[in-house]
């Protein structure tokens, strides 16, 4: 068997999008979009964006980007998402004022990825595996034409998001995804571990894990749990109060 050798990346040999040493220059996909970027630059280049440019993307566009991520596998092919397109500042605002993620309020378009939750398979929840590998390949995409985004999970409960979306009752919000035309630069931050780390043969490893205390765990999420269940009106009046709270799920002390 032919033994065959891929060589680590290398951001400077890249052609896709402009590196400066330090810094990549996503924003120049904005006006030179590149759909056919090497899969192994899309991978390598994407990075989370919080902010965005003014000008909204446009909607023959984002049907592109969806009809493309549909790609995305799905638990026994159903294909079964329903995506809820979010452009009213009013209902980004309800939804900051309600304990989403706070850099939310300064965007101007998302959308709710939802999924028929009803099936045979309910222990191992397949219905979040299938909208997120479709948020996957969707923030892949987005990448590749100028786009940035954010996907989040940092929301009020998904009972509240069902009432608040008038969702069925057969499906389950999945996640946010925020986007929006890039607008910045974008720093390279290594990943945190080795890949000869990540890889365990035959079963798991517990060597070398470290854990923070599991009370301050449980202290956030009792925390977590209260406030969301204090009516939206109250937790509107408490908001600003609430962002030195922000998510923030890093126990492995590693992290």
């Amino acid at each position: 068997m032919t033994k065959r050798f891929y060589p680590s990346y290398d951001f400077e040999k890249q052609n896709s999008i402009p590196f400066d040493g330090r810094y990549l220059h996503p924003g120049s996909l904005v006006d030179k979009p590149y759909p056919e970027m090497p899969l192994i630059d899309a991978i390598h280049t994407r990075r989370t964006s919080r902010a965005y440019s003014d000008e909204l993307v446009e909607r023959e566009t984002l049907e592109w980007l969806v009809s493309s991520a549909m790609n995305a596998p799905t638990a026994c092919n159903e294909q079964q998402w329903k995506i809820i397109h979010i452009q009213n500042k009013d209902t980004i605002q309800n939804l900051y004022e309600r304990g989403s993620a706070a850099f939310l309020k300064n965007t101007k378009q998302c959308f709710l990825i939802c999924y028929n939750s009803k099936n045979d398979n309910p222990r191992w929840a397949d219905y979040i595996q299938s909208g997120s590998a479709f948020a996957t390949l969707f923030q892949l995409l987005a990448h590749s034409i100028g786009i940035g985004s954010c996907w989040i999970c940092h929301l009020p409960n998904q009972n509240e998001l069902k009432r608040m979306f008038n969702i069925h009752h057969n499906y389950q919000p999945v996640c946010l995804i925020s986007y929006g035309y890039y607008r910045g630069k974008s720093k390279i931050i290594p990943r945190k571990h080795d890949a000869t780390k990540i890889i365990m043969d035959e079963e798991f490893s517990s060597e070398n894990l470290q854990f923070a205390s599991h009370r301050k765990m449980l202290y956030r999420h009792v925390l977590r749990s209260i406030y969301y269940k204090i009516p939206p009106f109250f937790r509107k009046k408490l908001r600003k109060k609430s962002l030195k709270h922000e998510k923030k799920f890093y126990y492995e002390v590693n992290d």
